[in-house]
């Protein structure tokens, strides 16, 4: 119990979740085992406020789903913070890596160069306390470089941090670092913008006596809240560079095991130290950059005295260009001094702090006019979502319509004829009507990549229209890297300055933040419970019925391996189970290719009135897709009173619980699924359990709170 009570210390709004976690053992412990546990997610929000996160799985870097994985997912970082004193500084900083690190794999190196005994004193308890800190002391004053290096020395993760103990992170900094690192070419080594860091500063470079400024915070704002305005105005050009700041240096693990550590022989103090790495690193053939969408406050510590700083920097300089040679340095030097690129990053910062600061006045969101742009020829899953969630604001008196190319009106309008209004619902555009038809909304809302290039067309005739992009899926996985649909993919998040982005899925929203650096927010899910409920009385089945979608014309789908694993489930049970598919035709000459000696029922391709009739009677739904951005079918299945099997990666943790409402998968192995699916099959008391939970969990999710979740962000 004092477990319980120190973590709701230091994390109260822990305590409703662990008061419910304990409550709900004791329920178990006193309830006959025959009696299935009931569950019901609390959902629509952060994972974190609906459910104690657990620490999530890690992945070598060429495992088949690493493009659908996030940073921290398969890379390692170390971060090593050597001190001297200045106490009141490395409480900041030791606290910010505490709370930012996130969920990457790693230490912090606290390498502690013979503090006075009060600094000393914090660092042990401080170190002691807090397991992923490290710390490392010297008896005596060895110099930062050696201090440096001793930390250094101890990381073998894929990406080692050296960062000052004056410095603040922020939210964000560790993807941003890694973001820059992975955006192309041999890049090695990697620093951010920050207030005080030379040429790296913003929102300005120099002071009013021309000395690079130690630029101060506006007035209310914290750390993180510059980081948000750095994000915003960045174009992630990663300037390439001759040098980077010590200030906060991230190494690739490849640097280090070509060129060394600090040369703490030359530079024992630490003035000149990271230049000559520098220099060093580019001579081996690696790049340098600065991460010019992420930021770091730093302090500019009180370790040293301003006087002693000028001898130690001057020493530095001198024992640099004496290693280098004066011409190279110098040339080096001039090229920094002159690039372009930080003129135009402290422009753009400068200029979205001005924005930040201007008054803005809006009508109530309930009150705007909203226009989906839906430039498709057809429906899926995420057609089906924005039509749903546009006929729920519509029921709350919202205006909202779904602009469709003209040529495919039709197609709609059949599609969804079971909708008394769609003919207003939805609005065929051409090229030459778009813009006026546009004129008539308050927000336009792209739903696809391509989209985007039409919202911008929009919004730069008329700047008064409020652009947005609900993002449906991480849309690049879609392309082969490097093709033109790949690119335009990629693009279409920071197309449109200023728009509004919004998904239904936390993995989503991490995703894009992950490989873009752009803020997502996050919105509810919908289900159309009309269409997806739990009947009763439909004809009773004398064995459990395994679905599943088979869509072989979409390979991240994995048809080829879901028809495997129904085989190998069909040979392991045989008579005992039946398998019903939909989703292709028997003619469909790639369906034709899969494996399809076993017995089973194809229904073809199905409406949705269609797929929920064979939810309804089945007992559980198979999705062995490589990645879903959310699966929207398996919580259908879960409404319809059927448990799903569903891939572990991407979004499905919106609904699925592993072993409460879903049995979650790796679709890459497939032995383990049909041990997985097959152990469950033949304990009827699971089966019970994992549809009532799945029913219950359904449940939470409606129309009308995703469409209220959705127009209160505009």
């Amino acid at each position: 119990m004092r477990f319980y009570e120190k973590a709701t210390e230091r994390a109260p709004e822990l305590l409703g979740h662990l008061k419910f976690n304990l409550l709900l053992c004791e329920r178990r412990l006193n309830s006959s085992s025959e009696t299935p546990t009931l569950y019901c997610q609390n959902v629509g929000k952060n994972p974190a406020q609906s459910k104690l996160v657990t620490q999530p799985d890690y992945y070598p870097k060429d495992h088949p789903a690493a493009p659908y994985l996030l940073s921290y997912q398969l890379y390692s970082v170390d971060i090593v913070i050597p001190v001297y004193n200045a106490l009141e500084d490395v409480k900041q900083c030791l606290a910010s890596v505490a709370k930012q690190r996130g969920w990457y794999r790693g230490k912090n190196y606290v390498v502690n160069d013979a503090s006075n005994e009060e600094t000393s004193a914090f660092l042990q308890e401080f170190c002691r306390t807090n397991a992923d800190f490290v710390l490392i002391e010297h008896e005596t004053n060895c110099g930062y470089t050696k201090t440096v290096n001793d930390g250094l020395r101890q990381s073998n993760a894929d990406f080692v941090i050296t960062l000052n103990s004056d410095t603040i992170v922020t939210q964000g900094w560790l993807q941003g670092l890694i973001r820059c690192s992975r955006s192309g070419g041999q890049i090695g080594i990697v620093g951010p913008l920050s207030n005080a860091a030379s040429w790296q500063n913003v929102p300005s470079l120099l002071d009013e006596d021309n000395q690079f400024a130690v630029n101060e915070l506006p007035k209310g704002w914290a750390p993180d809240d510059m980081a948000a305005a750095v994000r915003r105005a960045s174009f992630r050009i990663y300037p390439r560079v001759p040098f980077v700041n010590g200030f906060c240096f991230m190494i690739a693990r490849e640097v280090i095991e070509k060129i060394g550590y600090l040369d703490e022989e030359t530079f024992p103090t630490g003035y000149g130290e990271e230049n000559d790495y520098c220099l060093r690193a580019a001579d081996a053939g690696f790049e340098l950059a600065i991460a010019d969408d992420t930021y770091v406050f730093h302090a500019k510590s009180k370790s040293f005295g301003h006087e002693t700083r000028k001898i130690y920097s001057k020493n530095g300089s001198q024992s640099l260009k004496a290693k280098h040679g004066k011409e190279k340095v110098n040339t080096l030097a001039t090229q920094i001094r002159e690039m372009r690129e930080f003129e135009e990053i402290r422009s753009r910062v400068q200029d979205n702090l001005a924005k930040a600061k201007a008054p803005c006045e809006d009508k109530d969101f309930l009150q705007k006019k909203i226009m989906f742009l839906l430039p498709v020829s057809g429906g899926g899953g995420g057609v089906h979502s924005i039509v749903q969630e546009t006929m729920g604001m519509r029921r709350i008196g919202v205006t909202a319509k779904i602009a469709v190319p003209q040529k495919h009106l039709h197609k709609f309008i059949e599609k969804y004829s079971d909708i008394d209004c769609v003919k207003d619902l939805f609005v065929g555009y051409e090229s030459s009507n778009l813009i006026p038809e546009a004129n008539n909304f308050d927000v336009v809302v792209g739903t696809i990549y391509t989209s985007m290039k039409l919202v911008k067309e929009i919004v730069s005739v008329n700047p008064n229209i409020q652009p947005a992009y609900y993002i449906q899926d991480y849309e690049p996985l879609f392309s082969k890297p490097g093709t033109l649909e790949w690119k335009e993919a990629r693009d279409s998040y920071t197309l449109v300055p200023g728009a509004t982005l919004f998904a239904k899925t936390e993995w989503i929203c991490e995703k894009v933040f992950d490989e873009h650096g752009i803020e997502v927010k996050k919105v509810s899910p919908s289900i159309d419970h009309d269409v997806y409920y739990p009947r009763f009385d439909v004809e009773d089945v004398e064995r459990p019925i395994i679905s599943a979608m088979i869509r072989p014309k979409t390979p991240r789908r994995g048809a080829e391996r879901t028809m495997r694993v129904l085989k190998g489930l069909k040979e392991t049970l045989g008579d005992s189970i039946q398998i019903e598919i939909f989703g292709c035709n028997d003619e469909d000459p790639l369906f034709a290719k899969l494996e399809r000696n076993f017995s089973f029922v194809n229904h073809g391709e199905l409406t949705r009135p269609g797929v929920a009739q064979v939810l309804r009677k089945s007992t559980c739904f198979i999705d062995l897709s490589d990645y879903q951005a959310f699966g929207r079918t398996g919580l259908e299945s879960m409404a319809s009173n059927c448990f799903c099997v569903t891939t572990k990666f991407g979004g499905v943790s919106e609904y699925a619980v592993a072993g409460v409402n879903a049995i979650i998968v790796d679709p890459f192995d497939e032995s383990a699924v049909i041990e997985s699916v097959t152990s469950v099959l033949r304990k009827a008391r699971d089966i019970a359990s994992l549809k009532m939970n799945s029913l219950l969990t359904g449940s939470c999710f409606s129309i009308h709170k995703a469409a209220i979740s959705e127009v209160s962000i505009f």
